[in-house]
């Protein structure tokens, strides 16, 4: 697919995108630790939370894609997904499709570590699969950053992610701190979610 030749927004007016969640499985009691996985309450904050946090990464770095993932526990098959895009990837608006776990998305919740890569990087990585079986149907990357959500105790809550910066630049040490910052906040408001729902 072709990718449209807008005009690169001014950081001050990043109102336009598209966001949405992909569910790999519904909720159930493998996917959460709270004493009520069942409460409505508890998965309309946590996404709330997610959802927002996808969109702010997006605009506070400057970049046409961006992604949260859910992942308790490292359990992928639970995983859900909270997506933002510029208009630059309208054509993928409707892409749902989860993500499996499997290459370089993993090592950053095995490893609770950033990692920020050129394109020219991320392809000679040796964990990269490419798309795997979405290869042709998966939106195209530039360049990645993705930062692990800690939590309390070290508890991993999944991964924020971006790609594609505005520009044509690649990803900097002040992005990974922005982002890791954000997602420290994030982490920490899911803590606090998950005590509240505990009681």
């Amino acid at each position: 697919m072709t990718l449209q030749n807008e005009a690169q927004p001014a950081h001050d007016t990043l109102h336009v995108g598209h966001t949405g969640v992909v569910v790999s499985q519904l909720l159930d009691e493998d996917w959460t630790p709270t004493a009520d996985p069942s409460s409505n309450a508890f998965t309309e904050a946590i996404d709330g939370v997610l959802h927002l946090t996808a969109d702010l990464a997006r605009r506070l770095i400057g970049a046409h894609q961006a992604a949260a993932a859910l992942i308790i526990e490292g359990d992928w098959t639970s995983m859900r997904k909270y997506f933002s895009l510029s208009p630059r990837y309208a054509a993928w608006y409707d892409y749902r499709t989860p993500a499996v776990g499997f290459g370089i998305h993993a090592d950053v919740v095995k490893q609770n570590v950033p990692i920020r890569l050129t394109q020219a990087e991320l392809e000679r990585h040796p964990d990269w699969c490419g798309f795997g079986t979405q290869a042709g149907r998966h939106p195209p990357m530039r360049g990645w950053l993705a930062v692990p959500l800690l939590g309390q105790y070290g508890r991993n809550y999944g991964l924020l992610q971006l790609s594609d910066k505005y520009d044509e630049q690649d990803f900097t040490e002040e992005d990974e701190t922005q982002l890791t910052r954000l997602a420290q906040l994030t982490a920490k408001t899911l803590d606090a979610i998950h005590r509240m729902h505990s009681k």
